[in-house]
């Protein structure tokens, strides 16, 4: 930052970044691929002049960066004056504690390994229908450090440990159906339990075994059943287009709706990123700007946008946050098996097979993989299907969550319930 203002620099803005990983794979009953990196970065984020501009790099030499800064500073003099980039406002500014969010240990190759093995040989030569099954093991560790030249100081240490398993069965004819499971903590103790990698590989071959031999059914409009897996599918659309960049170029389905209603009564949506212990967990977002905790959505009313400081200037609105840390939708109870309880007939979904949603308009068409629900039971696979629709009416049809969303993901969105969703399908 120092060398930066000598040269010219009106403000800075510096993010330091170090990432550790490893990985290993197994398939079947061979070690295929062992794997490690470590990644640095710097990226530089410079004010010169009125005008904005950033680079990044890897080097650590003083030289190589003086000289990066010297291009960098003169190509920014010849852009357009910007005076809605800003540093972030002190009244703004994170000013705690570093973030820490991380395991102080490892797990080593060997119990790696142990664990990946563990998993695989759980099911393979002990199910006839198994075609292959592979399991993955990664950890990694992150160090970041985000400072600027007016007193900004902000860090975070952050670890994450995860074994998965998908297994591929013979289906009919020459189909292969294959399905997987995810698991996954801050603390290694998330995958290290004895029952874990078993339950992880079994999971996965039934998940997998489910989807033979499956079945058209006629297009309609039915109930759907959105599994936790993938409901976030469905939030995605929606988090874009109260998102900054989407409602300044004017290209969101949701402007102009902030204090309105946008869903269901039984929509509320939360940016809880103070849950320490879960993924998502943030203190200060990429300017350091100091979180807190939000209704994003509130029975259906539209609480706030997600304004960086630039966004928020160019529209004239207060900062927010730049993005969400961890979404949290409130569940009430049970499952995908409880919801189909209450259904005569019906669509499951547990996967999204491409597809789109427009984001200016809202409209959506995304294929399917999932099962029919008939008579309160979740029965045979489907395919073929897809889903259309307009997501302001999608979610205006809501009626309920679940309690089982998964910890494993920093959007924590429970299975889903809606009402009278269109399919196309014979």
């Amino acid at each position: 930052m120092e060398s930066a203002i000598r040269k010219g620099a009106d403000r800075v803005r510096v993010t330091a970044v170090r990432d550790v990983s490893r990985g290993m794979t197994v398939l079947n009953d061979s070690l295929e691929k062992i794997h490690s990196a470590v990644e640095s970065a710097l990226h530089i984020h410079l004010f010169v002049n009125g005008r904005f501009g950033t680079c990044s790099t890897n080097r650590t030499d003083p030289a190589g960066i003086d000289t990066l800064l010297d291009d960098a500073i003169a190509s920014v003099k010849l852009l357009a004056p910007d005076p809605c980039r800003i540093l972030i406002p002190e009244e703004l500014r994170y000013k705690g504690p570093p973030q820490s969010s991380a395991h102080r240990g490892d797990i080593g190759t060997r119990a790696g390994k142990e664990l990946l093995f563990s998993c695989t040989g759980a099911v393979f030569g002990k199910m006839d229908s198994l075609i292959s099954i592979t399991a993955d093991y990664g950890d990694n560790r992150r160090w970041l450090h985000l400072s600027d030249s007016e007193g900004l100081n902000c860090t975070s240490e952050e670890t994450w440990y995860s074994l998965s398993a998908e297994c591929s069965v013979k289906g009919g004819g020459d189909t292969r159906p294959s399905d997987w499971d995810y698991q996954g903590g801050i603390h290694p103790g998330a995958i290290r339990k004895a029952s874990t990698p078993r339950e992880c590989a079994l999971t996965a071959y039934k998940r997998a075994y489910a989807k033979r031999n499956p079945r058209k059914v006629p297009g309609g409009r039915y109930p759907m059943i959105v599994e936790n897996r993938v409901a976030s599918t469905l939030i995605a659309p929606l988090i874009d287009a109260i998102s900054g960049s989407t409602l300044q170029q004017q290209n969101s389905f949701l402007m102009h709706k902030l204090g309105k209603r946008i869903a269901s009564p039984s929509l509320t949506l939360t940016d809880d990123p103070h849950r320490k212990g879960f993924p998502g967990y943030s203190l200060f977002d990429s300017e350091g700007m100091a979180t807190a905790t939000r209704v994003v959505i509130e029975k259906g009313h539209l609480n706030m946008y997600f304004l960086s400081t630039y966004y928020a200037n160019k529209m004239k609105m207060p900062p927010t946050v730049s993005s969400p840390s961890l979404l949290v939708l409130p569940g009430g109870k049970g499952d995908p098996a409880f919801f189909a309880d209450s259904v005569k007939s019906g669509i499951f979904v547990t996967g999204f097979n491409g597809g789109n949603c427009n984001s200016a308009t809202g409209d959506f068409s995304y294929g399917i993989e999932g099962f029919f629900v008939e008579n309160g039971r979740i029965t045979h696979p489907v395919h073929e299907m897809v889903v259309t629709g307009n997501m302001p009416d999608l979610w205006d049809r809501f009626l309920a969550a679940g309690n089982d969303a998964l910890t494993t993901s920093a959007w924590q969105i429970p299975s889903l319930l809606f009402d009278n969703i269109e399919f196309s399908g014979l």
